[in-house]
């Protein structure tokens, strides 16, 4: 990390990334230059343990960078779920368990800092549509693919809300009704079916079964289940493991689609742990789109070459985005 700089005031901001299963901080100085980042693990056990973890990120990651609470002039955070980001309240979070709770006044009280909240897909969709090769978009999505799934959307050059904060909130779309049970309460839901959780129970369920009848799995070997080992396997040739993964992706192909017709946009990226297979993770989408494209004109029409790809390796966008957050008055309108 780079040498604090020493100017007076408040010159520090912080992002922070609440996730499912760990929460991260970076902290930041003039022109967004990174100098301390810090991350633990997410406690869902209580909301309050929850809060705790936050709170022990930010001051860790100041702890790296040499830095107090005194020199925050703001914090932001991107929070899964349904987040109001005038008032600081986020509705619903199924994965951590919160509903109806006062994150942002709450955190501001205990830290001392302004705390500016947004749905943890919006703040990734607007740090990654801030680089340099995404922005030249007007119409754009962003798709987060980890312990769950959700979008950001990117219309007319602004984020885009919606009127109940829940634009993209694609993860919760029903794609396959009858499906596995979402943690939302509804069943067959996008995230019950290509997140990364329903994609290793669909490996062990296969596994059990043994339902690849080409002979042993790469899958059975010793050693933890993992999405990467997924992926690995189905890239290095697994029936199984290609099966599993060709499924999410179509599924998550079928996502794509629909953000296409009916926001318009032109340019869809993913991210999120899943994603960071890379090209095993997007060779299958691409090939579910291909078959879209030869079932339907108009599919073929709107499903432009280059419509889908990934963030930059080791790109951070939730974190940045949150940290973009931290710079903007929540007053001034991001998004419509």
């Amino acid at each position: 990390m780079a040498t604090r700089s020493k100017a007076l005031g408040r010159p520090l901001r912080v992002g922070v990334d609440v996730g499912g299963t760990k929460i991260a901080a970076l902290v930041a100085g003039a022109g967004r230059q990174a100098l301390g980042c810090a991350q633990v693990a997410t406690d869902v056990t209580s909301p309050e343990r929850t809060l705790d973890g936050i709170v022990a990120a930010v001051e860790r990651a100041l702890a790296q960078a040499g830095a107090r609470l005194s020199e925050v002039g703001a914090i932001g955070l991107g929070i899964p779920g349904r987040v109001q980001p005038k008032t600081g309240v986020v509705e619903s979070a199924v994965n951590l368990h919160w509903r109806h709770l006062a994150v942002g006044p709450l955190l501001a009280k205990r830290l001392g800092v302004p705390c500016r909240l947004e749905n943890d897909a919006r703040a990734a969709t607007w740090g990654a549509y801030l680089t340099a090769n995404e922005s030249r978009f007007q119409n754009w999505a962003y798709i987060s693919v980890g312990t769950g799934i959700a979008a950001g959307l990117i219309l007319g050059g602004q984020l885009h809300r919606g009127p109940n904060s829940m634009a993209g909130e694609i993860g919760h779309a029903v794609v396959q009704p009858g499906g596995p049970r979402c943690a939302c309460g509804l069943s067959g839901c996008l995230e019950a079916i290509a997140a990364g959780p329903a994609i290793l129970r669909e490996a062990r369920s296969r596994l059990e079964t043994r339902a690849n009848s080409c002979g042993p799995s790469l899958l059975s070997a010793p050693g933890p289940l993992t999405t990467a080992r997924v992926y690995e396997a189905a890239c290095a040739g697994d029936t199984l493991a290609r099966v599993v993964t060709r499924q999410a992706g179509w599924y998550l192909a079928q996502a794509v689609h629909s953000l296409v017709m009916t926001c318009d946009v032109e340019r869809v990226v993913f991210g999120g742990g899943v994603a960071r297979a890379g090209a095993a993770f997007l060779d299958p989408i691409c090939e579910a789109l291909d078959h879209l494209r030869q079932a339907s004109p108009l599919a073929a029409e709107v499903l432009t070459p280059g419509l889908v790809g990934l963030l930059p390796t080791g790109y951070e966008a939730a974190l940045w985005g949150a940290l973009a957050l931290a710079e903007t008055d929540i007053t001034d309108p991001l998004s419509g």
